[in-house]
């Protein structure tokens, strides 16, 4: 690969550019749902944005309790475990990470250093070596410094086996093998907490070597694997319940399936912080209300419940009032995700790639969309990356059969073979409404069609070797780049007996290798490398097919402030929260 610039600077400009021209959010903003909102994407180059405080909001003060209703817990609060977007937005107000991306609510996304002072040093202009420095001065709940080993040990942990659940990407790209513990398996295991590739470098300063390029690391270290954990402290598979703060609250109590009780890190310093405030004095998580329940709830806004927020979305039976009743047009936020649901196709079952295309011309992506709310719920998709991603192409896909499906192209390529499928769908609500949906679209088409209901459907799909053809499934990108969509969803070499992202099972040599190429582009190139292998994929392999990009939707209380739907995690985050007065 050519010398280059420092991404930082390369990228500033090359990803705006990348961003405005090819992606837009037309989610809306705040209470509205029309506004067409223009998503951006930038590493910030200044030093003095990644330090705080961050700036003041308006009209906001200290005080008061948010309340957020949800009918479950978490899976997670480990942050080295933490993999869904909610986990990730409450952890965001408990512990920090090397770097950050922070939001205007309206679409722009600018990644800056949290505990580390910049987004990061490339050193050698390769993405082979990659250094970060601490700020000083950050504590933990306990008042002791946040030092580099203590980040670099989250990260050890990670390796282990009974710590799993999190994002797997820096593990993969330290040990160069997406097998990542298998060298290396994690400080209890191993008995050391020095990983292969990081150094740590005195009390502020680590130091990452990669075998190969890894020009979105800044990205990766956004999520919590980089949060830092005290070793001292570490409770194993128990620190669930025990994360030690770094960020501006920390956990009073935790009642499982029932409330998580948070109040202020008195040790959190704001000068250093560019992202986040501590405006209430508590933020009381309340399990068990159902997303009816908590949504009539807080639109009926009785006592405390005007502090409240139903954070489970807006459920399909009150869409309808929420979105027109307009005493309820402050109160409700509505805007593209980051998540796609797709129709995946097993592709060591169906290995006939024009059976594939059949199915991608039949399906009635807008007869699923309509059962989960319809425009409100989402708008549908034919390329693999959401709108969200950078560099996005919004090209013409050939097997995509429009909205509702085109059964007599479906029979074209079907040649009078009458294909038998077995279709596998969750029990939930969501799998009893759109089950029917696949099966009458494929079965207009001439498909023979046998749904299967498994209540543990999720986990049967990511089983290599499982004896269904279809399943529906969703990914939400965990930034807005493809590095977190394509390589998780099509890289067959990472292909395992169970645990897979890769569950239409596409082990193609042309495909890997071409995310072999691009992942040693600089991040300004590779956007639109990235765009031609999704065009690529579809046209030339189908192992899916893209339906819907989903949209959220949340109603808050009239006297909650400063919330919105992140770009990054397509639901809410809380650092700019508020209780007005």
């Amino acid at each position: 690969m050519r010398p280059r610039l420092a991404v930082a600077t390369v990228s500033a400009l090359a990803l705006v550019a990348t961003a405005a021209a090819c992606s837009k959010n037309t989610g809306g903003q705040q209470g509205s749902t029309q506004d067409e909102v223009q998503q951006t994407s930038v590493i910030a180059t200044d030093p003095k944005d990644s330090m705080g405080p961050a700036p003041a909001i308006p009209g906001a003060v200290k005080g008061g309790t948010l309340r957020l209703l949800t009918e479950s817990d978490f899976v997670h609060l480990d942050p080295q475990r933490t993999y869904t977007f909610a986990g990730m937005a409450t952890l965001q107000m408990i512990t920090r990470t090397l770097t950050v991306f922070r939001e205007d609510g309206q679409g722009k996304l600018t990644l800056v250093g949290d505990l580390a002072e910049n987004p990061g040093k490339d050193v050698n202009g390769d993405c082979k070596t990659w250094e970060y420095t601490l700020k000083k001065g950050i504590k933990f709940e306990d008042g002791r410094e946040v030092k580099a080993a203590d980040v670099a040990y989250g990260i050890a942990r990670s390796f282990e086996e009974t710590i799993d659940g999190g994002p797997t990407y820096i593990q993969e790209w330290l040990a160069d093998d997406p097998v990542y513990n298998r060298t290396y398996k994690g400080p209890y295991t191993s008995g050391t907490d020095q990983v292969p590739g990081l150094e740590v470098k005195g009390d502020y300063q680590l130091v990452f070597n990669f075998k190969r390029p890894q020009c979105d690391l800044p990205y990766a270290l956004a999520l919590p694997t980089s949060a830092p954990v005290p070793k001292d402290k570490d409770t194993r598979t128990d620190y669930d319940r025990s994360v030690v703060s770094s960020g501006p609250y920390k956990i009073k109590e935790y009642v499982k399936d029932t409330r998580l009780v948070l109040d202020r890190n008195p040790h959190w310093d704001p000068n250093t912080d560019p992202l986040r405030h501590d405006y209430p004095d508590e933020i009381v998580i309340e399990m068990g209300p159902d997303s009816v329940a908590a949504t009539e709830r807080v639109i009926a806004g009785h006592g405390d419940d005007q502090y409240a927020v139903a954070w489970d979305e807006v459920p399909q039976s009150l869409v309808n009032r929420v979105l027109t009743d307009p005493a309820l047009a402050n109160q409700r936020l509505h805007r593209n995700s980051p998540s796609v649901w797709y129709l995946t196709i097993n592709t060591e079952r169906i290995t006939d790639v024009n059976v594939r295309r059949a199915i991608a011309y039949a399906i009635d992506k807008q007869g699923l969309l309509a059962t989960q709310g319809g425009e409100a719920a989402g708008q549908v998709i034919h390329t693999i990356l959401p709108t969200t991603t950078i560099g996005r192409v919004d090209y013409p896909n050939p097997y995509d059969g429009g909205p509702n499906g085109d059964p007599e192209k479906a029979k074209e390529l079907l040649g009078g073979q009458k294909v038998k499928l077995v279709f596998l769908s969750r029990t939930s609500r969501f799998g009893q409404t759109t089950a029917p949906i696949v099966k009458e679209s494929l079965e207009r088409a001439g498909f023979e069609v046998v749904v299967s209901y498994n209540e543990d459907a999720f986990s049967t799909a990511k089983k290599r070797g499982n004896e269904y053809d279809l399943y529906l499934n969703n990914w939400g990108a965990d930034w807005p780049s493809a590095v977190s969509t394509i390589p998780m969803l099509f890289d067959g070499r990472k292909l395992a007996p169970q645990g897979n992202s890769n569950v239409s099972y596409l082990n193609a040599p042309d495909v890997n290798a071409e995310i072999d190429r691009v992942l040693q582009l600089p991040a300004s190139e590779a956007a639109a490398e990235w765009a031609k292998l999704d065009q690529m994929i579809m046209e030339k392999h189908c192992p899916t097919v893209p339906l819907y990009q989903t949209k959220t939707l949340i109603v808050h209380g009239a006297k909650v402030g400063g919330l919105f739907v992140s770009d990054q995690f397509g639901t809410l985050v809380f650092y700019n929260a508020h209780i007005k007065q």
